[in-house]
C-alpha cells in the first residue's frame, strides 16, 4: 500500500469515527457536563441537572449541533479548559455562559441569597415574559413586633 493511500484511508476512518462519535451524542448529557464543569463549586442534585438539560434542549436555548460536538468531545471537555483568546475559545464560553446563566436563574440560587454552601434546587425554566417571576427576589424578615 503506498504511504499516499495509507494517510488518507487513516484519515477517513479517524474522520468516521468522529462523525459517528457526534451522530449519537446527547443534547441533555452535554447541558449537564456544562453545568458540572462551570459550576462544579455548587451542590447541584443530578435530577436537576438532568430536569433542566430536558427543559433547555426543549426550549432550544443552544443548537443541538454544538451541544452534539461537546458531549462528543467527553473527557477532553470536561478536562481542559479553553483560551478565551481567540474565536473558539469565546464561542465556548460564550454558550457555557448562556447554560449556566440559564440555570442560575431559574434555580433558588439568588433568591437564597447567591449562598454557595446550600443545595441548588431547579425551580423550572426561567421565562422573563412571565410575569412576577424575579430570581433575584428575597423574602425580607420583618419579624414580630418592631
Amino acid at each position: 500500500m503506498k504511504r499516499r493511500n495509507f494517510i488518507a484511508a487513516s484519515a477517513a476512518t479517524v474522520l468516521g469515527a468522529v462523525g459517528l462519535r457526534v451522530a449519537v451524542s446527547d443534547d441533555q448529557s452535554a447541558i449537564v457536563k456544562i453545568i458540572r464543569k462551570k459550576l462544579h463549586y455548587l451542590k447541584i442534585d443530578d435530577a436537576d441537572a438532568a430536569r433542566f438539560a430536558a427543559d433547555a434542549v426543549r426550549e432550544k436555548l443552544v443548537s443541538s449541533t454544538r451541544l452534539r460536538v461537546y458531549d462528543a468531545a467527553g473527557w477532553i471537555y470536561t478536562r481542559l479548559s479553553a483560551s478565551a483568546n481567540g474565536t473558539l475559545g469565546t464561542k465556548i464560553g460564550h454558550t457555557e455562559d448562556r447554560i449556566t446563566t440559564q440555570f442560575l436563574i431559574s434555580s433558588d440560587f439568588f433568591a437564597n441569597g447567591a449562598d454557595t454552601s446550600r443545595r441548588v434546587t431547579y425551580l423550572g425554566y426561567y421565562d422573563p415574559m412571565i410575569a412576577c417571576k424575579n430570581p433575584f427576589y428575597r423574602r425580607l424578615d420583618t419579624g414580630s413586633g418592631a
